[in-house]
């Protein structure tokens, strides 16, 4: 795994066509933000799914505030965001259906992007594993990680340019015993750690 660094000017540096983890301390949505507006600045399709968030208005307009032209960016269709309740509780159900559709969902965006001449990058930052694993819900977790590796390695194959940046808490990470196997399965599901 390798270690990729956001620069000092506060810009990041996308892990092209990676599955990559992010580490978090206490506050994800600066870390992510960087990664999100990155993507926007490059014209790519992004979609962001924030750790623990829920479309409550309050949270959209805290989370928007953060982000580069949200509004237009939204309506140029360069932006999706995601509530994570759905994806959190199907996964913790053992579901993966929902995932299923947002693939379907994101494959059918790609080639309207496509033909209509729009740029064909997907950046695609979650926090569904992280929440997951926040919550305790380790093997919920790893079984979402490892349905989106897959994934990921199915987009690469058909050509498809998808960069992932999935969210955890480096809380975790640091308890050095506690979550072994946790955090052994998460380094082997992702390509790169960004910071």
């Amino acid at each position: 795994m390798t270690l990729v660094a956001i620069n000092e000017s506060g810009s990041a540096k996308l892990p092209f066509h990676l599955h990559a983890m992010l580490l978090y301390s206490q506050d994800q949505d600066k870390g992510a933000t960087k990664y999100v507006n990155e993507a926007l600045r490059r014209g790519h399709l992004t979609v962001y799914v924030p750790v623990n968030t829920y479309n409550s208005s309050l949270q959209v307009s805290k989370m928007a505030s953060g982000l580069v032209d949200y509004e237009d960016n939204v309506n140029r269709g360069n932006l999706l965001t995601l509530d994570i309740r759905s994806f959190y509780n199907s996964t913790s159900a053992g579901n993966v259906q929902p995932f299923e559709e947002l693939k379907i969902l994101l494959e059918e965006a790609i080639k309207e992007r496509i033909a209509s001449d729009k740029n064909d990058e997907v950046v695609f930052v979650s926090g569904i594993g992280g929440t997951l694993a926040a919550n305790q819900k380790f093997d919920e977790s790893i079984n979402s990680e490892k349905w989106w590796q897959k994934t990921h390695s199915e987009w690469l194959q058909k050509g498809l340019k998808v960069t992932m940046i999935c969210l955890h808490s480096s809380t975790i990470f640091d308890k050095s015993q506690q979550f072994v196997h946790y955090k052994q399965a998460m380094s082997s599901l992702h390509h790169a750690v960004v910071s």
